[in-house]
């Protein structure tokens, strides 16, 4: 497993792909030969996403990250802009291989602690 990836969201990820951290390829699902992309579903308590999740050739590396048309439907749903956060981690899964939970968040500037949207 690896551990929680929590991210302030910067102007590319409210418009563009989520760049995921390398040490999650160990635990996403893998590729097929011949595809580019394969498809992780995320809870947050209140729902589930879908989203396809693709590598990008950084030098000798390959790097993870969420296609933007699903990223951004998850975006625009929760309302989130530049300095809002996410956290996204996973847990083994017997059955499915790991479970996804992501959850996004809002700094409350009156209570002075980071909530859930």
């Amino acid at each position: 497993m690896a551990a929680p990836f929590e991210r302030r969201l910067t102007e590319t990820d409210t418009v563009g792909k989520l760049s995921l951290p390398i040490e999650w390829l160990r635990i996403l699902p893998p590729i097929e030969q011949g595809s580019h992309e394969v498809k992780i579903y995320v809870s947050d308590g209140l729902g589930f996403y879908e989203f396809r999740c693709s590598t990008i050739k950084m030098g000798r590396y390959r790097k993870p990250f969420l296609q933007p048309e699903d990223w951004l439907k998850f975006v625009d749903h929760k309302g989130l802009k530049v300095g809002d956060k996410i956290i996204l981690d996973s847990e083994p899964n017997d059955f499915i291989g790991s479970h996804f939970r992501i959850r996004a968040q809002k700094f409350n500037h009156e209570e002075n602690k980071w909530v859930d949207v």
